[in-house]
């Protein structure tokens, strides 16, 4: 068995098998040694460090047992191809076992069995983890190893080339003197005191009816409980106990619209009134809504999101097992319709991908798929949390809306 190095301390023990274990997993020739590991060291966040439990970091701590060395190739399934080492201490590691991700993972769970269903949590977060990380690189992966080892030796050479090329010129550049630029006094426009002020009349006084609106849709629900009770005990009669609840049904209709439409809300508006399941009757008798990819609230979490906007439980479909959103992506394509797709981190790689690189580049550009909107954090991240799934509800409902209003003119 045969050394190789990879970077200081990385070492793997016998090149020749896993070269040959690559080949056979990815269905191509058995790449170079060199080419794995100018991968490894020249991309980002090809080094994984994996505890027993199958938790993973980007640095080395006490906890860690092995390192996973992203190999740049792919499996015939699209999953990312790892050479696992084993930690030996003092900053070394070494070894020669590679597979994918299940299967490493699956290699654990034999070592450690008491944490196998560690395991399989935390092996669903490295995946998504592994997903944002390598978004970040120049080369993803390496589908051909030929044309990956011509463009990053173009792009290390790029700027050598073109010194040298003026170098050998020998061509000196006189200095310039820049005479400094004249100082320009500007006057400092005054302010319009009354167009700021009603701006900011109008946030504040938005902000105050939401409030208001939350409180009084509070107190009627909480006394609608105690009317129903005495009704039941004869003290009310039941025209009253009817017309507070159509005064409720206001109330939650007018809180709904008002947080669809904000901040634009305005008359025009309110020119055709839907009722209180204004989302659910915007889809129409047979529109559904798919959620897909995974995410870190619960079905009941956004179905409690959902209904604030007038949607109904049947309304939505949810597929949030990381594994299934790989076949589920493949039946959005060819088969089940839906008219709007809510997206989650999802796969890098999912069935029936065609000439698309992802599927959320496949969900933006082909023409066959629902309107899709993507559940992405302040910080751009895609992830389902409660806020990013409120403002995919709201972008969706504004489109709903449009269309609509498109059909009635």
């Amino acid at each position: 068995m045969q050394e190789f190095m990879i970077d200081n301390g990385i070492v793997i023990d016998d090149i020749e098998g896993v070269m040959e274990g690559i080949a056979k997993l990815s269905g191509k020739q058995m790449p170079s040694p060199q080419t794995i590991k100018r991968f490894i060291t020249n991309e980002k966040s090809t080094k994984f460090y994996i505890d027993d439990k199958c938790s993973c970091k980007m640095q080395p701590d006490r906890d860690t047992v092995y390192l996973w060395l992203d190999s740049g190739f792919t499996s015939s399934y699209g999953d990312p191809i790892m050479i696992s080492l084993l930690n030996k201490g003092a900053g070394g590691y070494t070894g020669h076992f590679y597979g994918t991700m299940d299967s490493l993972a699956g290699s654990i769970g034999n070592f450690f069995p008491q944490n196998r269903r560690n395991i399989t949590k935390n092996l669903g977060s490295l995946r998504i983890k592994y997903d944002n990380k390598i978004s970040g690189r120049d080369h993803a992966h390496i589908n051909d190893e030929q044309e990956y080892l011509i463009k990053t030796s173009n792009e290390a050479s790029a700027n050598t080339v073109m010194a040298d090329l003026i170098k050998g010129l020998d061509i000196t550049f006189p200095e310039v003197e820049v005479e400094p630029e004249p100082e320009i006094v500007q006057e400092v426009a005054k302010e319009e005191p009354g167009i700021l002020m009603s701006k900011l009349e109008e946030e504040i006084t938005i902000g105050l009816l939401l409030d208001k609106m939350e409180e009084r849709e509070a107190y009627i629900d909480e006394l609608l409980s105690i009317i129903e009770k005495l009704n039941t005990e004869n003290k009310l009669t039941k025209e009253k106990m009817q017309e507070l609840e159509v005064k409720n049904t206001e109330y939650k209709r007018a809180f709904v619209e008002l947080r669809a439409n904000m901040p634009e809300h305005s008359e025009e508006n309110k020119s055709e009134s839907i009722g209180e399941n204004i989302g659910h009757d915007l889809l129409g008798k047979k529109g559904r809504i798919l959620v897909l990819g995974a995410a870190s609230l619960d079905e009941k979490t956004m179905n409690g999101i959902a209904k604030q906007y007038g949607f109904e439980r049947r309304d939505f479909v949810y597929e949030t097992d990381y594994e299934k959103v790989k076949s589920m992506a493949g039946r959005v394509s060819y088969g089940e319709r839906f008219s709007a797709i809510i997206l989650g981190a999802c796969p890098h790689k999912v069935s029936m991908l065609g000439d698309y690189s992802s599927f959320v580049e496949k969900c933006k550009n082909d023409e066959n798929l629902p309107d899709t909107y993507e559940t992405r954090t302040n910080s751009g991240e895609l992830k389902l949390t409660k806020e990013s799934f409120r403002k995919a509800l709201e972008a969706m409902m504004k489109d709903l809306m449009e269309k609509r209003q498109e059909v009635l003119s």
